[in-house]
């Protein structure tokens, strides 16, 4: 299996802890330090899920002196309703009141592509996979990196020069910020000479990169040099 075809439920955690809306916030604090987790589903009636209650939930708590206080100035201009959810959040007494309503949950057939996405894009931890209305696993950035480490290594394979070089221009021309005009690549043996101009030295890091990664290369000389955009014929 290639990590192109993972989906959600190759990669999930199957089993997932979750707490009541009643669950007491002492209690709540003691279930994720007791299980050493960050976040925990919050399930109502019908094992449906309500929302998700994290440690960053529980940052500003009354009882901790971490609430915070706004200056007077900044209270005035503040929006009422905000500071009464504020209020919720900082003195609530059970994970109904603390928890972050909402849950961002994926079906289980979606790929690990797109998850990814999803964790980067909304600067979250985890995504709940959801399975006909309820809480079948979870994936957090951790299980991405750990499904990283499974993935077995790619056999090394000879190929004709020819070939190579033909498929270090072919992923070129795939990117965008990869220059192929003023670069020249040259292969003996599997060793690739990569020289000429880039426009920068993340285009170069880029290139030397790209090159190592087809299948083939036994090695890549860099004699690239970096020639900014505003540089290029002077002499």
């Amino acid at each position: 299996m290639t990590a192109t075809t993972l989906k959600a439920r190759d990669v999930m955690t199957r089993k997932v802890l979750s707490v009541s809306p009643d669950t007491p916030v002492r209690a709540l604090a003691r279930f994720l330090v007791d299980h050493r987790i960050s976040a925990a589903p919050v399930v109502g009636a019908g094992d449906v899920p309500l929302g998700v209650v994290s440690e960053g939930d529980l940052l500003r708590r009354i009882e901790l002196g971490t609430e915070g206080r706004k200056a007077w100035w900044v209270s005035i201009l503040s929006d009422p309703d905000d500071d009464a959810r504020s209020f919720v959040k900082t003195h609530g007494l059970v994970a109904a009141d603390v928890m972050t309503r909402g849950i961002v949950g994926v079906d289980p057939e979606a790929e690990l592509a797109a998850i990814a996405n999803l964790l980067e894009a909304k600067r979250i931890k985890r995504v709940f996979v959801l399975s006909q209305g309820k809480v079948a696993g979870v994936i957090t950035r951790s299980d991405v990196v750990r499904t990283l480490v499974r993935q077995p290594e790619p056999a090394a394979k000879r190929r004709m020069d020819a070939d190579i070089h033909a498929a270090i221009e072919a992923e070129i021309r795939k990117e965008d910020w990869a220059p192929l005009a003023f670069a020249s690549i040259a292969v003996k043996d599997g060793a690739v000479d990569l020289a000429g101009a880039v426009g920068s030295q993340a285009q170069r890091e880029g290139l030397v990169l790209l090159a190592r990664r087809v299948e083939g290369v036994r090695d890549v000389k860099d004699n690239l040099v970096v020639r900014p955009a505003g540089a290029w014929g002077v002499a």
